[in-house]
């Protein structure tokens, strides 16, 4: 899964990766240091695939957020002119997730274990 392109498509943007690693880089830029940090901590190499999916699926909200706020008020704007935008835009961010928003070169949604694999890949080559 790894070598194949990915998109991150949304009501509001649409944003492609070489793969799903220059991806969940990008989401993550400071990964390899919070999974050192979290090794210093005393967590096992072998625990911190699940402890970096949850920090990864954290760090998404975070991007879409960063990268793509003015994108995301014009939406609501255009979208919603008679509601609460604030409360649509917390609506709107809490349906969006790396499994339902991002895909494949084909198309397909990504399942947790695409990420589980390549985070996998990342922990395992990680130099300590």
């Amino acid at each position: 899964m790894s070598e194949s392109e990915v998109s991150l498509k949304t009501p509001f943007a649409v944003q492609r990766f070489t793969n799903i690693e220059n991806f969940i880089m990008i989401v993550f830029p400071k990964l390899e240091s919070y999974l050192k940090e979290q090794i210093a901590r005393g967590i096992q190499k072998s625990n911190l695939n699940g402890i970096a999916y949850t920090q990864l699926q954290n760090n998404f909200k975070l991007f879409i957020v960063r990268n793509y706020s003015k994108e995301l008020d014009e939406y609501l704007t255009n979208e919603t002119g008679h509601v609460n935008k604030e409360a649509m835009k917390e609506v709107l961010l809490s349906t969006i997730s790396i499994t339902l928003n991002v895909t494949d070169e084909k198309g397909n949604k990504l399942i947790d274990s695409d990420y589980l694999d390549v985070l996998r890949n990342i922990i395992q080559n990680l130099k300590l």
